[in-house]
């Protein structure tokens, strides 16, 4: 089978490539013209240089291609940054939907962030709960979010796609700390607070091989979260474990989110306001569905935050 991906160099691209191509798929990646891909070529990826508002890259790229894995996008949360997130989150997906030939299969990368946040720690976020609107209006949320409305669109009008919801995904191998900085922070000594809230850990290992599965045997128009089985940890409960496998212990202080918000505006601050708008709710998540229908599995959190905390030491 011919498999196009984009985000194919980024850190879910970087596990899941290797899987397709394990399995025997002929692999086409859609790549930025700056950006290095020795690696693709060492593995006998097709590379096509170009980018998500280039439509005669995107075309080529999918030109023959069964099936399409759209990782490509970005993680920001200030409000400056809505434009830039808008661009790639939105008219990214926008794009490759319509380069898409009929007939293929899409597999969408949204985030656990277009699922929301938990009710509570007691009660984990699941694919079919209401939307909280607390968070809707957060940029990185807003632009996910809409990119996902376009794909359930699209399998409305007749295309056969699904989506995957990963949580907050850590693990080895992140060419860019777009989602491991806490570890990078912490251990760096430089991310010395922490707020209430909690995270759902989701190994990227496990999500590129839920990906897989999810190509295989999700069913059309349906959303799949991926994240880890016990994976649902309070920010303080993260940064205990992270010191337990690694050996590094700093002394973090619990900080109120408001006080938190307004430290961030008015002096150096590890931590971006944008970020801890989001990181004060609990992102707690079961991937029942997910392991009950695709067969997913995840490894445990100790293991994903260990291995994370080896590429930094």
């Amino acid at each position: 089978m011919t498999v196009f991906v984009t985000g194919a160099t980024g850190f879910l691209g970087r596990h899941l490539v290797p899987l397709l191509v394990e399995r025997g798929d002929g692999v086409r990646a859609l790549v930025r013209p700056q950006t290095d891909d020795c690696w693709l070529a060492d593995l006998g990826v097709d590379v096509v240089r170009g980018s998500m508002d280039d439509e005669q890259a995107l075309r080529s790229a999918a030109s023959g291609c069964e099936l399409v894995f759209h990782a490509a996008g970005i993680v920001a949360h200030e409000r400056r940054d809505a434009a830039r997130l808008w661009s790639v989150n939105v008219d990214g997906v926008r794009a490759v939907l319509a380069a898409v030939e009929p007939g293929a299969r899409f597999v969408h990368v949204a985030s656990l962030s277009t699922i929301g946040p938990a009710a509570s720690p007691d009660h984990p976020a699941h694919e079919r709960q209401p939307f909280p609107e607390q968070v809707a209006r957060l940029p990185y949320v807003a632009s996910k979010r809409e990119g996902e409305r376009l794909v359930l669109e699209a399998v409305s009008d007749g295309m056969d796609a699904v989506v995957a919801n990963p949580g907050f995904v850590l693990g080895p191998n992140d060419p860019y700390r777009v989602s491991t900085w806490p570890v990078y922070r912490y251990l760096q000594g430089t991310l010395r607070i922490h707020t209430a809230g909690g995270l759902s850990v989701a190994d990227a290992r496990d999500v590129a091989a839920g990906l897989v599965a999810l190509a295989d045997r999700g069913r059309t128009g349906e959303r799949y979260i991926l994240t880890g089985e016990d994976g649902n940890l309070s920010w303080r409960d993260f940064f205990a474990r992270l010191a337990a496998v690694t050996g590094i212990r700093r002394r973090m202080v619990g900080v109120h989110p408001r006080v938190a918000r307004a430290g961030s505006r008015i002096i150096p601050w590890p931590v971006k306001p944008g970020e801890i708008r989001l990181a004060t709710n609990w992102w707690f998540a079961t991937p029942a569905k997910a392991e009950r229908e695709l067969g997913f599995t995840s490894r445990p959190a100790n293991e994903t935050i260990a291995d994370t905390a080896t590429q930094f030491l």
